[in-house]
């Protein structure tokens, strides 16, 4: 029988390959044709790119990310400024999800991701097991708050009388959302028990 760290699995089809000792092939899933990664660099690949949002994601929930004109004046508010003004007005329920979804669900996201690939070794099983979980519930509510601000311009959009311009703060955050997503789609769990040794 194989021994695990031989066993590679296909990305696509699921196909399980024994991977020859050598190094610097370029191994290929028979099934599909799909490239088949050792861990290392994949686990690289998800740490560079979730601490790279992680170190983004205080601009982008800082910096203005909107500019309202309204009949002359001017008003700018970042994504952690409109979640507490929109508490501080009454509007707490909304305020809470902006906040949750734009910026406490993101940042465990990413540490979480990080955690995974630059550090599974020291969680165990279960340890490891708990932070893909989170990985995983909180990837479902990741996009909320895109749609919050979408409706928030299309309530705020009257005619001639209010023009909206995007801040640096969207340029962050786009930037943001991006790398998240980058460093979701470099991950893959099979090789949180693949890489055992």
């Amino acid at each position: 029988m194989s021994d695990l760290a031989t066993l590679l699995a296909c990305p696509c089809c699921g196909l399980v390959h024994t991977v020859p000792a050598a190094r610097g092939q370029a191994l290929r899933c028979v099934r599909c044709h799909t490239r088949l990664r050792a861990r290392g660099r994949r686990a690289q690949a998800t740490a560079a790119l979730a601490l790279a949002a992680l170190i983004l994601l205080p601009l982008a929930v800082l910096l203005p990310v909107l500019r309202v004109e309204k009949l002359g004046a001017a008003h700018e508010s970042s994504i952690l400024g409109g979640g507490v003004t929109l508490i501080q007005e009454g509007q707490a329920f909304v305020g809470f999800v902006v906040l949750l979804c734009s910026v406490v669900l993101p940042a465990t996201k990413l540490a979480a991701l990080f955690v995974l690939s630059a550090g599974a070794r020291s969680l165990g099983h279960r340890g490891k097991a708990f932070t893909w979980h989170i990985v995983e519930w909180t990837g479902r509510w990741g996009m909320l708050d895109v749609l919050l601000v979408a409706l928030l311009v299309a309530t705020l959009k009257l005619g001639d009388l209010v023009e909206i311009h995007a801040g640096l703060g969207a340029l962050a955050f786009t930037v943001c959302v991006v790398l998240n997503l980058a460093a979701s789609a470099a991950f893959h769990p099979h090789d949180l028990w693949t890489s055992e040794r």
